[in-house]
């Protein structure tokens, strides 16, 4: 049995010797399976990623923008407006020139020495200087009814201590309920006084020099609490308690005198000295109302914001 199994090894393995031999050549593939060859994908075309030149614009036109400049040549610049109407300087005197100088033309007057100061108690009485009109109408002028709503007429002198006024008021109708800066909303007067009116100006307006005081003849009844207040310049603002005033009631109205010290000018007073000067009086006929309804003034051309326009006043 043992010989039987080991010749049946020994063929196989002979014959598998036998065809390890073989020519490589010999070896074919069946003819009736032919050869495929492996498919190309020719139904994908490949396309080429993009070069940056054909998404990127390589130079850009280059554009000279102008600026505009802060103030264009066709539009002239516009200063910023100066506050000269209003000055808060301390008040230095301006000199004067010579008193033989004569300023523009503006209507004069005069006042005269007074040797004896006048009684500041409303009578005219110690008076014997020239009484003038103060007769033009400078505000309101559709509200004026007549001689019998708002005349009046003024006279004024001088010492080395004081510039007195004494003005006489024919009023229908008494109505002062304002005091301190607002007593021009009711009947009360206005003093202007140009310390140097040679400087005076339309262009410079109202100056350190310039002054503007009102008087009232008193609140709620003539000669209960009168009151002078100074108006400008602005920094010198406020009541005035060294002006002296005297109010008497008359038929028709009433006669008031007032003296400011020229101390208050911050002025030394002599013969031949001219200042700036205008005198008026508001009127006011509501007595459930501050109101200026009216005022007349000793200049027809007054106007307050330019001094020029206010008339003169020469010290005899």
């Amino acid at each position: 049995m043992r010989k039987r199994i080991s010749r049946i090894f020994f063929l196989l393995f002979s014959l598998v010797l036998a065809a390890c031999n073989l020519p490589r050549s010999s070896i074919v593939f069946p003819t009736s399976t032919p050869l495929i060859p492996f498919p190309t994908d020719t139904s994908v075309v490949a396309v080429p990623l993009p070069t940056e030149t054909s998404v990127f614009i390589t130079s850009l036109p280059v554009v000279e923008v102008p600026q505009p400049t802060a103030t264009p040549t066709s539009v002239p610049p516009t200063p910023l407006p100066t506050a000269t109407l209003i000055p808060t300087l301390t008040f230095t005197p301006t000199p004067r020139p010579p008193n033989t100088s004569t300023p523009n033309p503006r209507p004069a007057v005069s006042a005269a020495y007074l040797s004896t100061a006048p009684q500041i108690d409303g009578p005219w009485d110690d008076w014997s200087t020239t009484q003038y009109p103060l007769n033009y109408i400078v505000w309101k002028a559709s509200d004026w009814t007549g001689s019998d709503d708002l005349q009046a007429s003024y006279r004024v002198g001088w010492d080395s201590s004081y510039l007195y006024l004494a003005v006489k008021v024919f009023d229908d109708v008494y109505a002062q309920h304002a005091t301190g800066a607002n007593l021009y909303l009711g009947d009360s007067l206005e003093l202007l006084l140009s310390t140097n009116p040679y400087a005076d100006s339309p262009s410079a307006g109202l100056q350190a020099h310039d002054y503007q005081i009102g008087i009232s003849p008193g609140y709620s009844d003539l000669g209960d609490d009168t009151e002078a207040y100074l108006w400008f310049p602005r920094g010198k603002e406020g009541s005035l308690s060294s002006v002296p005033i005297g109010v008497e009631a008359m038929d028709g109205g009433y006669r008031i005198e007032f003296a400011v010290p020229w101390s208050v000018f911050g002025v030394a007073p002599g013969r031949g000295q001219v200042y700036g000067f205008a005198i008026s009086v508001s009127d006011n006929d509501k007595k459930d109302e501050n109101l200026q309804q009216t005022m007349i003034s000793s200049v027809s051309t007054r106007w307050l914001a330019n001094p020029a326009s206010w008339g003169l006043l020469t010290l005899k």
